[in-house]
């Protein structure tokens, strides 16, 4: 049996009505969950965006996935960014954490080894800016559990290929 592992697509499609709903429901049909997703368009008069979808699933069942994704009629190109073929990652957080003033001083110590910002202060409460690979994140909002983490907002990831390798060329 295959692992089951971390997977992330990237969709090029026509920014159109339901479009959205046609990819996700394709998932939500064959049983399988989306963990993050991304939107944006991507050209200057908006009439195509750029789909990241992060799932879990064998590298078989991905496949399919992708060659169902190409099918859908406002889709032009989707693949799985691979680590083989070489993606980077990033994504966005923001972490409030309500604390003493001693305890904020502490985490923000503490966020000094992550690609953080304090973007707000304001009484006892603090939020961080967190900028990162899903890894990255994870390790600093677990580490943010004990300087009183209240709440957070995640964007998801943005990914793409390393070097010339682009996705419409796929």
């Amino acid at each position: 049996m295959s692992e089951i592992k971390k997977h992330v697509i990237a969709i090029i499609v026509d920014n159109e009505f339901g479009a959205l709903a046609r990819i996700v429901e394709l998932f939500s049909a064959r049983g399988y969950n989306i963990e993050t997703l991304t939107v944006a368009p991507i050209t200057h008069d908006k009439k195509k965006s750029r789909i990241t979808i992060t799932t879990y699933g064998s590298d078989k069942t991905i496949e399919l996935i992708c060659k169902l994704l190409r099918r859908i009629v406002p889709v032009h190109h989707a693949a799985e960014l691979t680590a083989s073929e070489g993606y980077i990652e990033r994504e966005l957080a923001l972490a409030q954490i309500i604390a003493d003033e001693e305890t904020r001083e502490k985490a923000i110590a503490m966020m000094e080894k992550y690609r953080s910002y304090v973007i707000d202060i304001e009484g006892d409460s603090l939020v961080f800016e967190i900028i990162g690979d899903s890894k990255t994140i994870e390790e600093a909002l677990e580490n943010l559990t004990d300087y009183g983490l209240a709440t957070i907002s995640r964007t998801g990831i943005a990914a793409g290929f390393k070097g010339k390798k682009r996705l419409d060329e796929v």
